[in-house]
């Protein structure tokens, strides 16, 4: 039988990746998204990928998802909660409300979804995985709302683990650098920032999801893929880093 994959934030960039790649190993995938006229446009090319439009923040149309996938599927093998918004911060004097809203979209439906699958995917022996941000563990000003999404979900992502193994393994990537739109417009400056050498793309995460999902001795871990970006020491004046106080 095929298999059954839920996806959220899957009408673009590493969510669109993730629904092609699956869609190429013969599963059939359901994807939630809120931008209706793109997602609706990927979904109409292909004959096993489904579409659910709705705002992830939002728990009703959570289990309208859910239900909808288990009518159309009948069956749920893989979680990739994906979705999430980038805002502002402190400096910005992002609200409350604000605020609440990026994590809900980041971090509440994350766990909102893995409880409404968590007998679909016990009984299957199924997979969560959960994408993060190398923002969880680095961060830039006024970035609060979108790292606190990402470093909740990095705690989620464990203890998840140890609440569903060993029937279901649940496992997170933390992206660094990925460019979802014209990868020719990098300088030379650019990619030699990185020391992999390149700005990453969704399929360098994508093929991480899929390995992920034949794995069945790996669960709770956090895998950064950044090109190597948290592993440089940055001094002013050393290897040509200069810091602007400007």
């Amino acid at each position: 039988m095929q298999k059954g994959i839920l996806v959220t934030g899957g009408g673009h960039g590493i969510g669109k990746q993730i629904c092609q790649d699956f869609l190429e190993t013969g599963a059939q995938v359901c994807f939630m998204d809120f931008d209706k006229e793109t997602s609706q446009a990927f979904a109409a090319e292909h004959t096993n990928l489904l579409y659910f439009y709705g705002d992830v923040a939002s728990s009703a149309a959570l289990q309208e998802f859910v239900d909808f996938a288990m009518a159309k599927l009948g069956r749920i093998d893989v979680l990739i909660n994906n979705a999430c918004k980038g805002n502002n911060g402190i400096l910005s004097n992002l609200d409350y409300e604000e605020f609440d809203y990026v994590l809900s979209v980041g971090l509440k439906a994350p766990y909102e979804l893995s409880r409404l699958c968590r007998d679909e995917l016990i009984k299957n022996r199924g997979r969560i995985i959960n994408i993060a941000s190398s923002r969880a563990f680095q961060s830039e000003p006024d970035s609060e709302a979108y790292a606190s999404a990402k470093g909740g979900i990095v705690a989620l992502t464990h203890a998840l683990a140890i609440s569903l193994g060993p029937d279901v393994l649940v496992n997170c990537i933390a992206p660094g650098w990925i460019e979802v739109n014209d990868q020719t417009g990098h300088s030379p400056t650019d990619k030699a920032s990185i020391p992999a050498g390149k700005v990453g793309t969704p399929k360098d995460i994508s093929k991480m999801v899929l390995f992920l999902c034949q794995q069945d001795f790996i669960t709770g871990e956090t895998i950064t893929i950044d090109g190597g970006m948290n592993k440089r020491m940055i001094y002013h004046g050393d290897w040509n880093w200069q810091y602007n106080l400007t």
